[in-house]
Parts: structure tokens; sequence; C-alpha cells
């Protein structure tokens, strides 16, 4: 375990944010999930056995916040939370064609670089692009294989927090890499895609386990 209890917040209840939100429940960390509407933050929280309601109002609580909204709302799902500046900020997210098929920026610029430019006071770690939600979410034993998430961020102790929390749910935790280093993660995001859905591979599965001879997971 990271050896200390923090706040976490998870700002979108869809599958990313779901998934991280159920699965952070099960350590000693405490979990809010946050909407744009509380009711709505609400309703997804207690399905999942935690906090939730309107984002803005759990920020000041948080020691950590995630986001986990589609790339086209970051701006304004930053902007509505209001006091952000000193926070750790996961940037969940890919800048994706509605399709899914494309990446809608690249090769000089990232999501990850455009939250931190959004946030510039904030400590802006990228992690969780580039792993399914349903691998996040499965109670799934992959045998000797641990899934890898790959984290990017300019902010060495943010980084080293970051991943403290992926330890903690169980996953190894890479370092890429500064901010930048977000313009490789989120292609590899769009591999992934690729591979589960136009190549019919599905979505139990992580980058680490293309390598692997099987990629079935045998349930625990």
């Amino acid at each position: 375990m990271s050896g200390s209890t923090l706040t976490l917040l998870i700002v979108g209840t869809g599958n990313v944010g779901s998934a991280l939100a159920k699965r952070f429940a099960r350590t000693s960390h405490q979990v809010l999930l946050g909407s744009r509407d509380r009711k709505t933050g609400q309703a997804a929280a207690e399905q999942l056995g935690v906090r939730g309601g309107d984002a803005a109002s759990f920020v000041s609580e948080a020691d950590v916040i995630f986001i986990a909204v589609p790339f086209d709302n970051l701006p304004e799902t930053l902007a509505r939370l209001g006091a952000i500046d000193g926070k750790i900020i996961v940037d969940c997210t890919n800048p994706l064609t509605s399709d899914y098929m494309q990446l809608t920026i690249g090769h000089t610029d990232s999501a990850g670089e455009t939250c931190q430019r959004l946030a510039p006071h904030s400590k802006v770690v990228k992690a969780f692009n580039a792993i399914f939600a349903e691998v996040v979410s499965a109670d799934s034993s992959y045998g000797s294989i641990t899934p890898q998430v790959f984290l990017a961020g300019d902010d060495a102790d943010s980084k080293q927090r970051v991943a403290a929390l992926v330890r903690d749910i169980g996953y190894d935790a890479i370092d890429t890499g500064g901010i930048a280093c977000a313009r490789y993660l989120e292609p590899l995001a769009e591999l992934i895609i690729q591979l589960a859905y136009a190549q019919g591979r599905g979505t139990a599965f992580t980058p680490i386990m293309l390598a692997a001879a099987s990629s079935t997971p045998v349930d625990q």
C-alpha cells in the first residue's frame, strides 16, 4: 500500500470513471465520484458504495483528482472544478474521434499537455489512458502477468504518488518521462482500441499482454 490514506476524486461517471471508483473502493483510500450534475454523481456512486455528487463540491477534500471524461469536455470540466491549483490531476483522457478509430491531435501535442496548459498551477500526471475499463474493474487474474499503467508528468513527487496508487490496486507503474511523453501514450491507447474493436480481440487485455501466449483472463 502507499502508506497513507488519500482522498481520491474521480471526475466522470462513465466506464472509465466508474471502473476506477470501483477498483479504488477496495483499497484504504477514500473515493469520491463526481459529475457536473449532483444527482448523476450520487446515483453512480450509490451503485459502487462510495460518496458521490457534484464534482466541484469535492475539490477541497481531494488529494488526487482523476479526470475521466471525454477529451472534448476537458476544458469545461477543469473550469467547473474551480480551485485546483496545487492539486495532483491524473489525466485519463484520449483525444479520439467520435468512432474511436483515430486521434484528433498528436505528434507535437497531446491531451496530457493540453490538460497541463489548462491547469498550469496543478501537477498533471498522465495515467490510466491505455488500459481498458473492463480490465480495471474486473476480478481477473492473468497468471504471471501484471497489468501495467504508464505514467507521464513533469513533477516527480506527483508521479511517485500516482505510482503508489497504481501499485495499491495491484498493477505495475511505468514512468515514461515528462508530460510530453503523453504524445506516445495516447497513440498506444489508440493501438489497443484498434486491436480490441477493429481486430476483434475484445477489451480484456492490456498492452503488456500482447507478447504473452494467451490474453485470456483466468477468473479468480
